[in-house]
């Protein structure tokens, strides 16, 4: 019985936990070939961590801070710390995009909490919980402003 690796061209056997390079000329090699020819086909990829153990709630909270991170970088910020520094700003646009951030990122982490506490059953990876969490959209986010910065843009300032 063989295990498919995360890296192209090579297996595991099994039983002995070797790593076979699929294309080699070791008989490991000849055998793993011979194996599929048979008709058997290598168990998948062994996933990073076990389903509810702290190293996968690790990779889920990850996984919905890249996200987070994405909106906010969508919206001309470095990090989510850079946009919530604005929290208190004496400009209106900035302060409603920092507190719309921490609040969407407060709902989020209590929405992970709560799924770590009651995990649903079935749901194990990033692509299940997403939709689970709440989404950008539900929070009072301003308008995006567009700066013309571009080279065809033209001065943003007539001199």
């Amino acid at each position: 019985m063989y295990r498919l690796l995360p890296f192209s061209g090579y297996v595991e056997e099994v039983s002995t936990e070797m790593t076979v390079m699929v294309s080699g000329d070791s008989w490991q090699a000849a055998a793993y070939r011979e194996w599929v020819a048979a008709g058997n086909s290598p168990l998948p990829v062994k996933p990073p961590y076990e389903p509810g153990t702290p190293a996968h709630h690790r990779a889920i909270r990850d996984a919905a801070w890249a996200w987070m991170t994405s909106v906010v970088q969508a919206r001309d910020y470095d990090t989510i710390e850079s946009c919530v520094g604005y929290f208190n700003s004496g400009v209106e646009r900035y302060r409603l995009e920092a507190r719309a951030m921490v609040a969407w990122r407060d709902a989020v982490n209590e929405k992970l909490v709560a799924l770590v506490m009651d995990p649903p059953a079935g749901v194990e990876t990033w692509e299940q919980v997403r939709p689970l969490l709440p989404q950008p959209s539900l929070f009072n986010w301003p308008s995006s402003v567009e700066l013309p910065l571009g080279i065809d843009d033209g001065p943003a300032v007539e001199l």
